[in-house]
């Protein structure tokens, strides 16, 4: 008897779930009869700044059997400090992906990786009656450090999805509120409301930002606050954050305050709050989530100490050396600019880790 309840429970339940799955599929199929492809996202010339994007599609399954998707974007060859400038005109490169077209599945979302620069997306879509659809979107990943990509082009616009009228589109499958609690990690980050979107951002890199890492997105960083230096953004997005970082990094980082407020020198992007022009506050292949290793991350303001050299002792005119050498003073890493500077503060001139005398001698003790 038992087991027949059970058997029973389960038969209601899948019939429940397919009524309801069946009536969100008519309901979803009114909202574009014309149409049996659509790019819900991204949004043409929107600005992105991380190197992954989701691409949401909507497709009628009664039209559509075959879907294709093509990234195309531009590869340069870099001088070789790999800095900004390349030496030949770039080459456009390409990435497919097909997609499964499945019965009463209306919704398609795929990450994609994105290369700086102008990146486009074309979706190929061939209707039953073998007839070719061709949709395309064009974005642009932006950098805040390397120059070349650091002030996307005018038609470009910083346009954000988490608004009402687009959760919308995605409420029927997802759920679209934060379903986290400030300062409480997940036991499985999976759970996160926020995790099958954009896990991109933490599982493709090796270090990752606690707050990334234990999915507390919305009450640690996205806050949906903007600062000063983006209040023409107020309001656009529920997951805003607010720029300049700084405030909302010594939320967490308290005895780095203290500890830097004390020290005679500055670094500017330190003091401007600027936090992450150096690091990427989601993850990153680097250690401190660096967005480039120590010396292409300092090279891309310093250009001058790779042009002219680090001339060290004005008197003698040569250069001193800033990597291709184990570093004296711990010979498990290369030496870099971080292996004399501390690129936050300092009570020394020029950044230096100690006093200039006492610094030298960590090296050339002979």
């Amino acid at each position: 008897m038992r087991k027949l309840l059970i058997l029973l429970f389960i038969g209601v339940y899948f019939v429940f779930a397919e009524a309801k799955e069946d009536k969100i599929y008519k309901l979803n199929l009114k909202v574009f009869p014309n149409e049996p492809v659509k790019i819900v996202q991204p949004a043409e010339n929107s600005i992105h700044y991380e190197d992954t994007a989701s691409v949401v599609l909507q497709v009628d399954p009664q039209k559509i059997e075959k879907l294709e998707m093509i990234t195309y974007f531009q590869v340069f060859e870099l001088d070789p400090d790999e800095r900004v400038i390349y030496k030949n005109k770039p080459k456009s490169k390409k990435e497919r992906f097909q997609f499964e077209i499945k019965e009463k599945k209306l919704f398609y979302c795929k990450s994609i990786n994105l290369r700086y620069g102008r990146n486009k997306i074309q979706i190929i879509a061939t209707t039953k009656d073998h007839k070719k659809i061709k949709k395309s979107v064009e974005i642009y990943l932006a950098s805040p450090i390397l120059r070349a990509y650091k002030y996307p082009p005018p038609k470009y616009k910083e346009i954000f999805f988490h608004k009402e009228k687009n959760e919308k589109i995605c409420a029927d499958c997802h759920d679209m509120s934060v379903n986290e609690k400030k300062g409480v990690a997940f036991v499985d980050v999976t759970k996160s409301n926020c995790y099958k979107c954009h896990k991109a951002l933490t599982t493709r890199y090796k270090y990752n930002h606690a707050p990334a890492r234990n999915w507390l997105c919305a009450t640690t960083c996205h806050t949906g606050k903007t600062g000063r230096l983006n209040k023409r953004l107020e309001g656009k997005s529920k997951f805003i954050w607010p720029e300049p970082q700084g405030p909302e990094c010594y939320r967490c980082h308290k005895e780095k305050r203290k500890e830097w407020d004390d020290k005679r020198f500055h670094h500017d992007p330190v003091v401007a709050g600027m936090c992450d022009k150096c690091h990427n506050p989601h993850a990153s292949p680097n250690r401190y989530f660096l967005r480039k290793p120590a010396w292409y991350l300092c090279t891309t303001c310093h250009e001058d100490k790779v042009i002219r050299g680090h001339v060290v002792f004005t008197f003698l005119g040569k250069p001193h050396p800033t990597r291709g050498y184990k570093d004296p003073s711990n010979p498990k890493q290369e030496l870099s600019c971080i292996s004399c500077h501390e690129p936050h503060n300092s009570d020394n001139n020029f950044m230096l880790l100690k006093p200039f005398n006492q610094l030298c001698n960590m090296c050339h003790k002979k």
